[in-house]
């Protein structure tokens, strides 16, 4: 595998007209300043390190995409995109050269200026590179000084050869897809917590010793840090005037905990020991409304998962910021079509860090150096991996999926999944942190998900279900969701004058649509459509569009539009569904996440960037309208008629259309306290009323789980 980052040490990078700045991921010429994407910037880099060899396009498929195989037009729209980025006014020359059948490489001589002021050509790194070759020739010449007479050195040999290999072994790309056996095991539930309230977040100390909780105790408005000794059961508390408290993190030897403070509209990261009388201390401002992870090194850096990545709200990506002068150094570079990259462990003996990748369909788990170097995909789920242990013993990554009730270890040293163990306990679980292989933390399920229907015109805030609910839509002047009771799913209608009727129904789907007219509806899968018959829910079409499905909505006439990402590449492309010839139509909108129809023939799009978008349908013209509110949790969307609403997690806009696409958007809700959120919003096209699928908060328990 070929090195595809410089180090934090270089500041800079010039070839021909052209400056790369390697942390902001920049180009300049002197008049044009271009940000760029980080599959380009990643191709850029790789192929000026390597810039002495042709680099095929299996090199590109094994080092940058770090996948199995990748489809050849993906490699060459990437190619033709950074040729394209490549160009300017000034810089008109060649930049990358391609070799027919055999590949590409970098046609300019790059000089490389590092922060220490010292300037190299490129040919002088590359003779300091260290690849798995020229450590096999260093091992030589030490073999050979063996064999004349060193035999004391033969112990530092075999250390070598064995860093060697280990790091060999890091620079594998393999992802483990082998579904291992499950074995169900019993596990035991031991109450810790005594205060009490509501546990939400959570955060084992690196030394398994203690955990950081965020605590809201019964009749307060804000949130506590509670930090809890689990060998003594000692308790300390943490609170602020007007401001919530969540844990974020620790300092690597476990001797302080790191905390977000949170008022309106600012959010402060502080740190703090252990010890009754400890200080807290100030560390830097953050994101607010987005969990923060972050881990202190010993060095004064911070490594962290820092929202708003490409000016995007809700992406993140891993940084490391030194305290002292305050620089920060971009550890990853997610796609803009996810969610980005949590931090989740740092291996101290490896000098390696664990994160997840949140996509839109599924989680992958990482492992990188602390440059974002030698980066591995070890794992794949469509499940959320939300905490991560390590197991010096056994070389292992121990994560429980919350949804499956399935606890994973992973060999580090074998590169493939160990174990699945099926769960069996008193409780379900909002939250999870493996001590060990065989004890495992966890929060009880401290969320009730409720369907409310909002009448736009007399502001009355109704609910209107009463056991588990979710997928609420708005049918004439009705209001339809599922709903859990015990093991039964139940679809539920609200009619206007309070009337409840409920049927039994077999529905497994990640999400459910049903049209204006309640002739029909949608069941939607990963990679699949469903149009069912709303009267007896029977499937009486299919569509099944090649990728994983992003969104799903209703259009005019009941056409269908959705969004695909791509399985090979991360972009996603927008399609139409037309009801009257059955054929998907390829919208020329490019990076969408959302869209639906007004009335006037237009589409609206939310992009990767949270902009909106305006597409006529009759003419063809896009026009670039702009960013909708910030999100709190994340963004749903509904339209009726020629009004857009807009839900961010804590409040609901609504953006009128009808004069035009010019518009100011108007808070029509808000949720009143801190522990709600809006996870859905749906619109009637027939009344003013809105459905709205809000998470509450209800009291929970700290409990341990031994097998």
């Amino acid at each position: 595998m070929k090195e595809v980052n410089f180090p934090r040490s270089v500041k800079e990078i010039k070839f021909g007209a052209w400056s790369l700045n390697p942390k902001l991921q920049i180009i300049s010429d002197g008049e044009v300043e271009r940000e760029l994407e980080p599959l380009l910037f990643k191709i850029l880099c790789y192929l000026i390190i390597n810039k002495d060899e042709i680099i095929t396009r299996q090199d590109l498929v094994d080092d940058v995409w770090c996948q199995h195989y990748v489809d050849d037009n993906a490699i060459n729209r990437a190619m033709s995109e950074l040729r394209k980025v490549l160009k300017s006014e000034i810089q008109r020359g060649l930049v990358v050269k391609t070799h027919y059948r055999k590949g590409y490489s970098f046609f300019l001589e790059p000089e490389v200026i590092y922060y220490e002021d010292e300037s190299l050509a490129l040919g002088q790194v590359s003779a300091l590179k260290e690849t798995p070759n020229k450590k096999q020739k260093k091992l030589i010449v030490l073999i050979a000084m063996l064999i004349l007479g060193f035999f004391s050195s033969i112990y530092m040999l075999q250390s070598i050869l064995n860093q060697n290999g280990n790091k060999q072994k890091d620079t594998l790309s393999k992802v483990e897809t082998k579904s291992s056996k499950i074995v169900e095991k019993k596990f035991n539930e031991e109450t810790l917590s005594w205060l009490q309230g509501v546990y939400s977040r959570m955060i084992l100390s690196p030394d398994s010793s203690t955990v950081a909780l965020s605590f809201l105790e019964e009749d307060q408005s804000y949130s506590a840090l509670l930090l809890k000794n689990l060998n003594t059961g000692q308790e300390r508390k943490i609170s602020e005037v007007n401001a919530n408290i969540f844990p974020a993190g620790w300092s690597i030897d476990s001797e302080r905990a790191i905390y977000s403070l949170e008022t309106e509209g600012k959010c402060e990261l502080w740190e703090v020991g252990l010890t009754g009388n400890a200080d807290s201390k100030f560390l830097f401002e953050c994101e607010p409304s987005h969990q923060v992870n972050a881990l202190s090194l010993a060095n004064n850096s911070y490594i962290y998962s820092k929202y708003g990545y490409r000016k995007r709200s809700e992406l993140s990506a891993l940084v490391n910021r030194n305290l002292s002068t305050g620089d920060e150094f971009q550890i990853s570079s997610p796609n803009l079509n996810s969610y980005g990259d949590k931090l989740l462990y740092f291996i101290k003996s490896k000098n390696k860090i664990i994160f997840e990748r949140h996509q839109f369909n599924s989680s992958e788990l990482y492992m990188t150096d602390l440059e974002g170097g030698a980066q591995i995909k070890l794992y794949e789920t469509k499940s959320r991996i939300w905490s991560i242990n390590y197991q010096n013993e056994t070389d292992s990554l121990l994560w429980y999926d919350n949804k499956e009730e399935i606890f994973y270890e992973y060999s580090l040293r074998n590169n493939r999944l160990e174990s699945k163990t099926k769960v069996d306990s008193e409780s379900v679980y909002s939250v999870t942190y493996p001590i060990d292989n065989k004890n495992i933390l966890g929060l009880t399920y401290p969320f009730s998900h409720n369907i409310y229907r909002f009448d736009l015109t007399s502001k009355n805030f109704e609910r209107v279900s009463k056991l588990e609910s979710g997928f609420a839509n708005i049918v004439g002047e009705n209001v339809v969701f599922l709903s859990r009771d015990g093991g039964l799913i139940k679809l539920n209608t609200v009619f206007k004058d309070g009337k409840v009727t409920s049927k039994k129904v077999n529905l497994r789907y990640k999400d459910f649509k049903i049209s204006s007219d309640s002739q029909e509806a949608l069941g939607i899968n990963k990679n699949e459509i469903e149009i069912l018959r709303y009267e007896d829910l029977s499937v009486k079409d299919v569509i099944t569009p090649k990728g994983n499905l992003i969104s799903v909505n209703y259009l005019q006439e009941n056409n269908i539009g959705y969004i695909v990402q791509g399985e090979i590449t991360t972009n996603s492309t927008a399609y139409i569904f037309n009801r009257s010839n059955s054929n998907s139509i390829l919208l020329p909108v490019k990076n969408a996440v959302w869209f639906g129809q007004l009335l006037d023939n237009k589409l609206v799009f939310l992009n990767n960037l949270d902009m909106l978008i305006f597409f006529d349908l009759s003419t063809g013209e896009q026009t670039k309208g702009f960013k909708v509110k910030q999100s709190a949790y994340k963004h749903s969307l509904s339209i009726s008629q020629n009004k857009l609403y807009h839900s961010t997690g804590k409040a609901v806009y609504e953006y009128d259309f009808s004069e035009g696409i010019k518009v100011i958007p108007k808070k029509v809700y808000e949720v009143n306290k801190t522990e709600e959120l809006i996870l859905n919003v749906n619109s009637s096209s027939t009344v003013n009323t809105l459905s709205l699928e809000v998470s509450e908060l209800v009291n929970n328990e700290l409990v341990r789980l031994s097998l």
